[in-house]
């Protein structure tokens, strides 16, 4: 019986529909629209033809290092066929998202969503802070990660471009 419970545990894991509705790896990307901080509006399904970063954040530091990582990809990577966009998965308050956007080390300068409905949390089933989930250009989620830097980005993101 012992050897048969991780099998039930995963099988009860895989079935669950919220689990199973997520998006993996080699799966198209669920689409997604959003209003940015600064204004104007953010389709996923607008950005085919591109590769998209995504970052989900909460208001964590976590979250906001790896923001500053995506920076340093913006800056290594400067090219139109490259979209990345940060996300506030958890459905702070735009005054709340300010907020916490002032207090970073550097301005970020990508598009920065808000979620108030957490509609990317619930889509992606989001259980790592931060998550990071990259886009090919034929809007295929090639990877999902938790916290990663742009060591590791740049090279993998350049295979995409």
């Amino acid at each position: 019986m012992r050897k048969f419970i991780p099998f039930i545990l995963i099988t009860i894991f895989l079935a669950h529909p919220t689990w199973a509705a997520s998006p993996k790896v080699g799966d198209s990307a669920t689409d997604f629209s959003l209003n940015a901080v600064i204004g104007g509006k953010h389709t996923l399904s607008d950005l085919k033809g591109k590769v998209v970063l995504v970052g989900m954040f909460h208001i964590c530091v976590p979250c906001m290092n790896q923001a500053m990582e995506f920076e340093k990809v913006r800056k290594a990577l400067s090219t139109d066929k490259l979209v990345i966009l940060g996300i506030n998965t958890s459905g702070d308050s735009k005054k709340a998202v300010q907020d916490y956007l002032a207090g970073f080390p550097k301005p970020v300068h990508f598009p920065y969503l808000l979620d108030p409905n957490q509609t990317v949390h619930k889509a992606y089933t989001q259980r790592d802070m931060p998550t990071v989930l990259i886009i090919d250009s034929n809007g295929v989620l090639r990877a999902r990660s938790p916290s990663v830097g742009a060591d590791q980005l740049v090279p993998y993101l350049k295979k995409l471009l």
